[in-house]
């Protein structure tokens, strides 16, 4: 609980100023100002947000400085009448509209001050995201300083060791694992903030035209000092939030409104719309993942083949989205249906793809994630679109591999491949060949050296 973690924190006098009035802006000026930010997004190359506590209240986590705050109830002798726990908060609107604006090109990195977890909870990628106070559901391990996000809290603050070790594997020796340490990362009053965060925070702060601040009154060093570097690259500040905050004075645009209630205008000038329902792609409980294999290639091209060989010598969990997409086409089938044919199935999943391009990858880790939850190796089979490329890089990094399977028509005819009923789509596969820089391309006929490939490959993932 939020509250629990205040109170883990050790003494110290200087929170800055608490318990400020909450201002709000007359509906005229509202509206100009709203304008106003819209084109300022939509002008900017490269837009950085930074988020505190106010972009949480709505998930029933209390802030620090506000009129009921934490701090300004402590400086009264009271503590906050609400308190949810960190493991049954959901991502707010304002977390839930940052993910569509990354999705759409419209924000390029996000510096939080919050360690509630809501960033990563909503699906934002772990690139494009440096939580500098630290996250309740992190451990980082105190020799290699590999991280561990854990689906619930990890119930240690002030980077405390956990009593569990780190399960990375070496990077001489690939059989063995590290076995150092593991600390929470939530940190202390005085600690040192995460040396990789902060650089990243900065570079992006430098690089950006527009820096947007939300739901923070920016009293933090360093965090505070973060969009002077925008200001000083020639970029805007924005700040949005119900207090006057340090920076107002260098600020181009003040919004003394509630953050949800400007994500929802924002996103509704950019047609950006989503279902009010979180529908929340929870990516914090695979960040044990070290490498996902994703492979690509046409039918009958032998991906199957290639994807057990691969998953047996690396002993990693082999998935199939065709499975999902199969399992989830049956559902709908009435027992005296004679409607199973392969051709109306793939007509419904194209349907299904145009609604969501990558729902099929997502309804196949869900299905499977108790029984994958641990492994650190997936192979992905029957990959078809750009869109499902582009879904596992955004949520998982660097850990992606992705490797085209190609073999001949006179081959994929003798394993069975009808020419003139043909399932491939031209259109994807064309879109697949000119927006991916495949990782490895494996030339799956005859007369292709198959083991030498293999172990090529195999040494890539390693």
């Amino acid at each position: 609980m939020s509250l629990s973690y205040a109170e883990s924190l050790s003494y110290f006098p200087h929170k800055g100023k608490v318990g400020m009035p909450e201002l709000s802006e007359k509906s005229d000026d509202l509206k100009i100002k709203l304008e106003k930010l819209e084109q300022m997004i939509r002008q900017s190359r490269h837009t950085v947000a930074i988020t505190g506590a106010g972009i949480s209240t709505d998930a029933g986590i209390p802030d620090f400085r506000g009129p009921n705050g934490v701090w300004t109830l402590e400086k009264r002798g009271e503590k906050p009448s609400f308190n949810t726990s960190f493991d049954k908060a959901l991502p707010t609107f304002t977390h839930r509209a940052l993910c569509k604006l990354e999705e759409n090109n419209y924000l390029h990195f996000v510096i939080s001050q919050n360690i509630d977890g809501l960033h990563h909870r909503s699906g934002l990628p772990l690139g494009k995201l440096a939580e500098l106070h630290g996250n309740v559901f992190a451990e980082e391990c105190e020799v290699c300083r590999a991280q561990v996000i854990h689906p619930k809290s990890v119930g240690s603050y002030c980077r405390k060791r956990t009593g569990n070790v780190c399960n990375s594997l070496k990077s001489r020796n690939k059989s063995l694992s590290c076995r150092g340490k593991l600390r929470d990362t939530i940190l202390d009053w005085e600690d040192p903030l995460p040396e990789l965060a902060l650089n990243m925070s900065e570079q992006h702060c430098a690089k950006a035209d527009l820096c947007i601040c939300l739901g923070t009154s920016l009293q933090i060093r360093p965090c505070r000092d973060l969009p002077r570097k925008t200001r000083k690259n020639g970029g805007k500040i924005v700040i949005i939030n119900l207090q006057k905050t340090s920076l107002d004075s260098l600020a181009d645009l003040i919004i003394h409104e509630r953050c949800d209630h400007v994500m929802k205008y924002i996103l509704g000038k950019l047609n950006l719309n989503f279902d009010e329902k979180p529908s929340v792609f929870n990516v914090s409980k695979y960040s044990h993942i070290k490498k996902i294999i994703l492979l690509s290639g046409k039918s009958k091209c032998g991906r199957n083949f290639i994807g057990k060989n691969l998953a047996e010598r690396l002993s990693a969990s082999l998935l199939h989205i065709n499975d999902s997409l199969k399992h989830e086409y049956e559902k709908i089938q009435t027992k005296d249906s004679c409607d199973t044919d392969k051709k109306n199935m793939i007509k419904w999943a194209e349907e299904k793809c145009r609604e969501d391009p990558t729902i099929f990858c997502r309804m196949m880790i869900e299905r499977y994630d108790e029984l994958y939850s641990l492994n650190p190796i997936w192979i992905i089979s029957d990959i078809k679109s750009y869109a499902e490329i582009e879904f596992f890089k955004n949520h998982f990094n660097d850990h992606v591999l992705i490797v085209r399977i190609e073999a001949s028509n006179d081959v994929r005819e003798k394993r069975g491949w009808n020419s003139h009923a043909d399932i491939d789509n031209p259109e994807l596969e064309s879109q697949l060949d000119k927006n991916v820089r495949w990782s490895f391309v494996f030339s799956n006929n005859e007369q292709d050296k198959f083991n030498e490939q293999m172990n090529d490959l195999v040494k890539l993932i390693n």
